[in-house]
């Protein structure tokens, strides 16, 4: 049997410069974990040394400053977690089987069924599917 060595040599080629592509991507690849890293040490670096220099302005300020810091911390996170996500449900609309509702009617998150609530009490799971996420979300 012959050997056609032009496919040969043509395919060690192509070997060659995908191996050389492959090393390039994980070098920068790591160069770019590197700078990342590098980037988030400073950055919280910077601010737990702001912390540490201004904490006692948050205590002086009492629980009251503290409990709306939270509040605060956790409406940007819904934020965040909201838009970055696209959700097509807020998350502040998704209620937990247990959790305590208002009367309303709440649309089951697995079947879609509409879960009447005549009064305020704990949150039952769905009556079709016993699904135990349920969303207020018009």
């Amino acid at each position: 049997m012959k050997k056609d060595l032009q496919n040969s040599t043509s395919d060690s080629n192509l070997v060659e410069e995908a191996r050389k592509t492959l090393q390039g991507a994980k070098d920068w690849l790591l160069e770019d974990m590197a700078l990342m890293s590098a980037y988030w040490h400073d950055k919280m670096g910077y601010t737990e040394a702001w912390v540490d220099a201004n904490w006692h302005l948050v205590l002086d300020g009492g629980h009251e400053l503290v409990e709306e810091l939270d509040e605060k911390e956790d409406a940007a996170l819904l934020w965040l977690i909201n838009h970055v996500n696209n959700n097509p449900v807020p998350l502040e609309e998704c209620h937990v089987a247990g959790t305590q509702v208002e009367a309303g009617t709440y649309t089951c998150m697995s079947c879609g069924h509409l879960n009447e609530q005549p009064q305020a009490q704990a949150l039952p799971t769905c009556e079709i599917c016993h699904y135990g996420l349920m969303s207020s979300h018009g």
